[in-house]
């Protein structure tokens, strides 16, 4: 996550009482690392899962779970939050708390707290799946949507009770702290543009359990994915297999074949502005492929490979009005050989990276880059963070007159 999406931002994290509200201290800890302020208001069923003070500790803010605490005695503290907040978030909700704010009752620090926000409202239900799908609270989220109210699902999985594969489970952190960035981005300048990213590396089958692949993390491309999902773009991200989750809100395809990727990118290449192609695509796949385990004393001394599909040539043989960005990983002669490979491609902008370097490139959080465009190199090279290489990437495309 970019910290300036939070730098300065001021979240009040409301907490109700389930069993979740111990994975609220996880997303504040979390917010206050990516340098938001977060001001804690707790329901007193809530201080029955986690004490005031490991909120308190982590966000070295005070903690609200009375509205008649003597702490905030100079002031009417929960019309003061209502000012101060970028965002409210709650986190868990309760079908309890929900029924509350669809009531508009106000009966205690945290639900006066709701009723009185004048930010945008998140919320997180966690809850039992009976009570998920109670018409109750499905008549109550439909209530509080109505009114502008934002709900982040819940996820499936297993619940405090027992229950198996059941809705009612709390997103994963990365889940909220996404939605959450992408509420408060900072810019909206890829609003109405739609983006084609590609990711991670592809899969060779040798036999049902050997392969053929690259040591692509997908983290690049991932991270160029959910830049532009917050800075307001339609995002459709065309991935291999990779341990990362998809950001919240693009449309995710997954795939494993250098096949299977050129598929997905010409079925979807019609709605994109721009295609970023930054997966690693296996150059080379067997020429057969065992439809059963090879055993070892059968395995042949060599594997015949014959040339994958260039997908990125594909885009460019079928390119309408899209800007096409590509990727090249070299090992030497960086910038002359990404030039050659931009103007091969007939690319808008190369991303040229060093994978050469120690401790950058496949499965780092670092990239020695630099863009080279038509007009030629831009900047110098040098050692960037992919999420800040995403960002650049994402700042020169704003500012080239194609795209406009």
């Amino acid at each position: 996550m970019d910290k300036i999406v939070f730098r300065d931002k001021t979240i009040v994290l409301g907490v109700s009482g389930g069993i979740a509200a111990y994975k609220a201290a996880d997303l504040a800890d979390k917010l206050v690392q990516e340098e938001a302020t977060v001001k804690v208001v707790m329901s007193q069923n809530a201080t029955k899962f986690v004490d005031p003070l490991e909120f308190q500790s982590v966000t070295n803010q005070t903690v609200l779970t009375d509205l008649f605490d003597g702490d905030f005695k100079d002031q009417i503290y929960h019309v003061s939050l209502s000012e101060e907040a970028d965002i409210t978030v709650i986190a868990p909700a309760t079908a309890n708390i929900i029924a509350k704010a669809a009531c508009g009752i106000a009966d205690d620090a945290l639900s006066t707290v709701i009723l009185a926000a004048r930010s945008k409202i998140v919320m997180v239900p966690a809850m039992n799946n009976h009570m998920w799908l109670n018409e109750a609270t499905q008549h109550n989220l439909a209530v509080l949507k109505s009114r502008g109210i934002e709900i982040i699902e819940p996820e499936v999985g297993r619940l405090a009770c027992g229950e198996e594969n059941a809705v009612g489970r709390f997103p994963k952190t990365e889940t909220v702290m996404d939605y959450l960035g992408l509420a408060l981005a900072r810019t909206q300048d890829l609003a109405g543009k739609t983006l084609l990213v590609t990711a991670g590396g592809t899969r060779e089958p040798i036999d049902p359990v050997r392969y053929i692949g690259n040591r692509s993390s997908g983290k690049m491309g991932y991270a160029v994915a959910k830049a532009a999902v917050m800075r307001g773009a339609q995002v459709i991200l065309v991935s291999g297999v990779t341990n990362l989750s998809p950001p919240y809100g693009a449309k995710f395809v997954s795939v494993e074949t250098a096949e299977q990727m050129l598929r997905a990118v010409i079925e979807n290449l019609e709605q994109a502005d721009t295609v970023v192609m930054a997966a690693a695509v296996a150059d080379f796949k067997p020429s057969r492929k065992s439809l059963e385990k090879i055993k070892k004393e059968r395995m042949p001394k060599s594997v015949e490979l014959e040339l994958n599909p260039d997908i990125l040539q594909a885009i460019a043989d079928r390119k309408t009005n899209q800007i096409i960005i590509g990727f090249a990983a070299e090992s030497q002669d960086m910038v002359v050989n990404a030039t050659r490979k931009l103007k091969k491609k007939n690319l808008d902008l190369i991303v040229a990276n060093d994978i050469a370097k120690p401790g950058v490139g496949f499965a780092s959080d670092l990239n020695t880059a630099v863009l080279i465009d038509k007009k030629g190199q831009i900047g110098d090279i040098k050692t960037y963070k992919k999420t800040s290489l995403a960002e650049e990437i994402l700042d020169w495309l704003g500012t080239y007159s194609s795209f406009k």
